[in-house]
């Protein structure tokens, strides 16, 4: 009897365990500079820096800066990345990073900050 108490005890951990792994393999974004709210500067020399674990969907991410066409970064296996952000005119911005797969599809996983420029 108690060795099936000790068995018991043991599926019950791992079965607790398991949604612990499903979690981490969702993947995720976080966008770290420029902070939510930032002030940025007019015009070039603005960067954007974020880290990526991608989902077992995700291949690469897509930037979008407003509803711009986006800036497609495939290099993310060594994070912290880092992208220029195109020219930004005064006034407030959007800036959206999004998980897609291979095709382009976007799988929903992404990191938004807002930032105004002066």
């Amino acid at each position: 009897m108690k060795k099936f108490k000790s068995l018991f005890i043991g599926f019950a951990l791992v079965a607790l365990a398991s949604p612990v792994f499903a979690a981490d393999s969702a993947g995720s974004i976080t966008i770290t500079s420029p902070a939510n709210g930032a002030v940025l500067h007019s015009g070039a020399g603005n960067k954007l820096v974020f880290n990526v674990h991608l989902s077992p969907d995700g291949n690469h991410v897509h930037i979008y800066v407003d509803d711009q066409h986006p800036i497609v970064d495939r290099d993310i296996s060594h994070c912290p990345c880092s992208v220029d952000l195109p020219n930004l005119s005064s006034g407030k911005h959007t800036i959206v990073v999004k998980e897609a797969t291979s095709s382009h599809a976007l799988t929903g996983v992404e990191g938004t900050v807002t930032t105004t420029v002066q």
